[in-house]
């Protein structure tokens, strides 16, 4: 139930801050989801980090003072995000045709940064306190107003996060996993104050502090490995894969789909994909259904899209024969998952070639690609004695 009020009230906040903000495939509402994600954690965090400096100040906890300075590195994420926004929203230049939108992905690897260099600050202050402690002054109004704080940083956690997963930005989602992780900080720091004051022991300030520093280095490190795969080009996910095959096979006259190859700008998609046609239809009709194909992927992922036509040929009885046995060696081959683009070309009565493009397992690494295309054609070989080579390409990892 609180749960349910709590989702409505982010959705209800949500759509006062962002105008028309269900139209998540709009490049500019997705910016304002940025940007609104970036303001609300700015204004915040400011407000925090001068409440948890003062009292990590008044009171001499060096854990508390270093989750202070830990929102300050916050602070700086959260205008790095305003800025990416910004940047992803001006439009494409001569010099960067596909847009700005990239620079989202940028904008994790920057905070991971600063994760890793506040958890080295914090771990050296926290290893002077456990070492030569000195007294934290603890009152019962301490407590209250960081359980205030917590509370705070766990919702606003929620409603970035909710921001975030409604246009699938790992920026926003990033700033989000941020907020949460101060409240699980700022809970390690306010047990460590109670324990150290009720058994009067301040070393217990400095051993928190520890863990603090460990953790915001762990956490540091998860979010620049993760950051750095969609710069590098992340393979697109199952889902997605599945969505543009299954639109493309709604057109009329599309039989299948293969090939498929998604470069991911950020703000952008820019699509390819083989589309398998009856050659019967002919070249006008052919190139009319890759227009519709390309106008209704467009419409749903944005961005660009090119189809290349594939004609499926009309297959002889000699033909299907051939690929009937042909079918039977590619089963005896586990790591073969699938093959298109099939065909025969006959040289002479009793000579013909094979053509076919192989999709291999994706555990098969590429320096194996040659080796299985020649073991492949050796098995055609030996079960069809007219075949007098075979002409395999191995679909590239990045191709689906």
């Amino acid at each position: 139930m609180e749960l349910n009020v709590i989702r409505t009230f982010n959705r209800a906040l949500a759509g006062i801050c962002i105008p028309g903000m269900d139209r998540t495939g709009d490049r500019e509402v997705r910016v304002r989801h940025g940007i609104v994600a970036g303001w609300i954690s700015v204004l915040s965090i400011v407000v925090l980090f001068v409440v948890k400096l003062v009292l990590g100040l008044v009171s001499g906890s060096i854990s508390l003072v270093g989750a202070a300075f830990h929102l300050f590195s916050h602070l700086a994420n959260s205008v790095i995000l305003l800025i990416t926004f910004w940047v992803s929203s001006r439009p494409a230049t001569s010099r960067t045709p596909f847009g700005h939108g990239r620079m989202e992905y940028l904008a994790p690897l920057l905070m991971s940064v600063f994760l890793l260099v506040t958890g080295l600050q914090i771990g050296e202050r926290s290893i002077h306190q456990a070492l030569d402690p000195h007294p934290v002054y603890y009152w019962p109004g301490l407590i209250w107003i960081l359980a205030a704080t917590i509370v705070i940083r766990i919702w606003l956690g929620q409603f970035v996060e909710f921001l975030g997963h409604r246009v699938h930005s790992p920026a926003i989602l990033t700033a989000g996993h941020h907020h949460r992780l101060d409240a699980v900080l700022v809970s390690a720091v306010l047990a460590g104050l109670i324990i150290g004051h009720h058994f009067d022991r301040p070393e217990v300030d400095g051993y928190m502090g520890a863990v603090v520093s460990a953790w915001l280095l762990f956490v540091g490190y998860r979010h620049a490995k993760h950051a750095a795969v969609p710069l590098m080009g992340q393979a697109p996910s199952p889902d997605l894969i599945r969505r543009i095959r299954e639109l493309a096979r709604s057109v009329q006259g599309v039989e299948d789909v293969h090939g498929i190859i998604v470069h991911d700008y950020g703000s952008m998609q820019l699509i390819s994909l083989h589309v398998e046609i009856p050659e019967h239809l002919g070249p006008a009709a052919m190139h009319e259904i890759v227009e519709q194909c390309e106008t209704a992927l467009r419409r749903v992922f944005g961005g660009e899209v090119v189809c290349h036509t594939d004609p499926l040929l009309e297959k002889t009885e000699e033909v299907r024969a051939i690929q009937e046995r042909f079918d039977g060696v590619v089963e005896e081959l586990p790591e073969v998952i699938g093959y298109h683009d099939f065909r025969v070309i006959a040289d002479s009565p009793t000579r013909v070639l094979i053509v076919a493009d192989i999709d291999l397992a994706d555990e098969v690494p590429e320096s194996e690609f040659g080796r299985f295309a020649d073991e492949l054609e050796r098995r055609v070989k030996r079960v069809l004695p007219s075949v007098a080579y075979c002409s395999f390409y191995v679909t590239p990892k990045y191709v689906y």
